[in-house]
């Protein structure tokens, strides 16, 4: 069976590998039929941009080094930067499998809120460090999957997974840079992966414990306060979901703060 998946845009018939095909159609599940004003950020070859173009939406894309896609506004930008855009300009942003190669989220998450209208939606997706399959592998080896080993010197600062970062501190980074999350969700499931939903119970009833009563005291981790304890619930409840707790990637929608 081919990977690939042919689709049309504009005449052109393009090969999508099937895994963007479903991570993709999530994508698209958040965006309103209506017109949009998006940005997509590191937009590579930019085929999504091009399909949401097709849809009617007005897309901007910006890449680190110009790629020159026809009929696109594309834009050179190093998101590690300032981005050159004005404020409260954009209905959504699309940032796919790029935050992990970046220098800071804190920074991009707040330039991101910057040039996004309030109530605006940032549709943020990167790998899943977290999933279940990963963990046991740092277990043996003290890597995740996603960066199986170190990172060779002679790879370009950025090239690779140089900010691999669980769900609970992007949830975190999210929230302080004035978003809301609204939806978490993964795209690909690996079958073999479902063997380790016997393991949930166990692992349940461990996130419950350390997340919520486990040194309730701990500067800067107390459990006492009542929006703290339902915060951890939250991520706890998070984590355990088959989403996350299988899942090889993780999609989030924001929502921009007034």
């Amino acid at each position: 069976m081919s990977r690939y998946i042919e689709i049309t845009i504009n005449g052109e018939r393009i090969k999508k590998h099937y895994r963007d095909v479903k991570k993709d159609t999530i994508i698209c599940s958040h965006i309103p039929k209506y017109p949009c004003r998006i940005f997509e950020a590191s937009a590579g070859k930019a085929i999504l941009a091009r399909q949401l173009k097709e849809a009617g939406h007005d897309i901007t894309i910006s890449n680190y080094s110009l790629q020159h896609i026809p009929h696109l506004k594309e834009i050179q930008i190093d998101l590690n930067k300032n981005i050159p855009l004005p404020d409260n300009i954009f209905d959504i942003i699309i940032c796919r499998e790029v935050i992990e190669h970046l220098e800071s989220v804190p920074h991009t998450l707040r330039e991101f809120n910057r040039i996004l209208k309030p109530g605006g939606k940032l549709i943020l997706t990167f790998p899943n460090r977290l999933q279940i399959r990963s963990r046991f592998y740092y277990l043996l080896c003290g890597f995740y999957r996603g960066m199986k080993s170190p990172i060779n010197l002679d790879v370009p600062f950025g090239e690779a997974h140089i900010n691999l970062i669980g769900y609970p501190e992007m949830d975190y980074f999210l929230r302080k840079t004035n978003f809301d999350v609204t939806h978490v969700q993964s795209s690909y499931f690996q079958k073999s992966d479902f063997f380790f939903l016997l393991f949930k119970p166990l692992i349940a009833l461990t996130t419950y414990y350390f997340l919520l009563y486990h040194k309730k005291n701990a500067e800067e981790h107390d459990k006492t306060k009542p929006e703290n304890f339902s915060y951890n619930k939250f991520i706890a409840k998070t984590l355990l979901s088959t989403n996350l707790f299988i899942g090889k990637d993780v999609i989030i929608v924001a929502k921009k703060l007034t």
